[in-house]
């Protein structure tokens, strides 16, 4: 059988990818459709694009096509009813790094009902950006380079610039916020560059944890299973927003177990409480 092609099971195996961990205990070996402790987060902010809002394609008599931000069916939303948490979608279609800052922060114009991203600071944050990025040519940057950590209206206008001033932004209303950053899975495109800049985040900034879809996560590739059954045209079907919200949970489970310390006080998070 197909890794995908049938949910019959509570648990679905994946062959473990990473050397560097004990079988069965490396990111997505299995796919558990559990929160696990994912649910130690009562809030949640999902910065992100398309596929973080629940995009869905449609075609009229014509053929022409309609893409709808349905938000009620992102993967983060599904992350918010499988663990009682709320969440806001700080996402809308054919978003980028720096277009984030002028839509959701700068100055609020979104298609969200222009949530501004400010004004409601979370425990946690998942941060799934960099497709429409590479698509439109931005450089990938390097954040050693590009990111000031003192001033991040200084950082230089490339993806890791823009990027890594996310995280600082998030960080100047929520110091405390664990941010967790979303490597784009294969799917026959080198992003290669992106996903590092990504990953590298978590070695300059405090409290980011990488969820590296690119390493452990199946292939999305033309033809592969998940295209086959979990996507809608270039997004995701419904069931596919599902299985990512399993994804995400069981590798943010798998993070915590191997961090408990780093979660210890989860619940003070904003409260101005320590331990």
């Amino acid at each position: 059988m197909k890794v995908f092609a049938v949910l019959a099971s509570a648990a679905i195996s994946f062959a473990a990818t990473a050397q560097s961990f004990p079988a069965g205990d490396a990111p997505l070996d299995k796919i558990t459709g559990q929160p696990g402790f994912t649910g130690i987060f009562h809030s949640w902010g999902f910065i992100g694009d398309s596929l973080s809002s629940g995009e869905h394609e449609s075609r009229n008599a014509d053929g022409t096509m309609g893409y709808h931000d349905l938000y009620e069916y992102s993967w983060g939303q599904r992350i918010c009813q499988a663990t009682g948490a709320k969440g806001d979608n700080y996402s809308q279609g054919g978003e980028t790094a720096s277009g984030w800052i002028e839509h959701f922060w700068n100055n609020p114009n979104n298609g969200n009902n222009n949530i501004d991203a400010k004004v409601s600071p979370k425990q946690g944050y998942i941060i799934a950006l960099g497709v429409n990025d590479f698509n439109r040519g931005d450089k990938a940057g390097n954040p050693d380079v590009d990111i000031n950590l003192s001033d991040f209206t200084k950082n230089a206008d490339t993806f890791a610039g823009n990027y890594g001033g996310i995280i600082q932004r998030v960080k100047s209303i929520q110091p405390e916020a664990k941010i967790f950053v979303v490597t784009t899975p294969r799917d026959g495109q080198d992003r290669k560059e992106f996903n590092s800049v990504i990953r590298k985040m978590a070695d300059i900034f405090s409290n980011v944890y990488v969820i590296d879809l690119e390493k452990y996560a199946p292939d999305y590739s033309e033809g592969s299973d998940i295209r086959q059954n979990y996507y809608m045209g270039g997004h995701l079907s419904a069931a596919g927003y599902l299985l990512t919200s399993w994804i995400m949970m069981d590798y943010i489970d798998w993070i915590v177990r191997h961090n408990m310390d780093d979660f210890r006080q989860v619940a003070f998070i904003g409260t101005g409480l320590k331990y």
